[in-house]
């Protein structure tokens, strides 16, 4: 992943840049949850089976069929900014959470 997107995904709101825990390279972390990582040029973005059935397979490649990962090739900057957006969202840990009671998220 090229610097200048590692510095846009680092600057959406409660995320956080550190090693990643499969690569050891910079990685996006929302809550203590890895969701954003590079491979030889794919960006992987953890997101949720429901919003995986429901990308377009040829830009946005799902890992595996039980997997919550997809691949993007790392030329579709657009793309990968909009499934980190969606990743944040969905991993969060108050995801489902109602005010004053624990959060139910894994």
């Amino acid at each position: 992943m090229n610097d200048e997107l590692l510095a846009e995904l680092g600057r959406m709101p409660d995320v956080e840049v550190a090693p990643s825990q499969w690569t050891g390279e910079p990685a996006i972390w929302v809550d203590g949850r890895e969701i954003v990582h590079a491979h030889e040029g794919h960006v992987e973005i953890r997101l949720t089976g429901k919003l995986i059935n429901a990308l377009d397979a040829e830009r946005a490649m799902p890992r595996a069929r039980t997997s919550d990962w997809v691949l993007v090739a790392e030329t579709e900057r657009e793309l990968i900014l909009d499934l980190s957006t969606r990743a944040v969202e969905v991993n969060r840990s108050d995801v489902g959470c109602v005010p004053g009671r624990p959060s139910t998220a894994l």
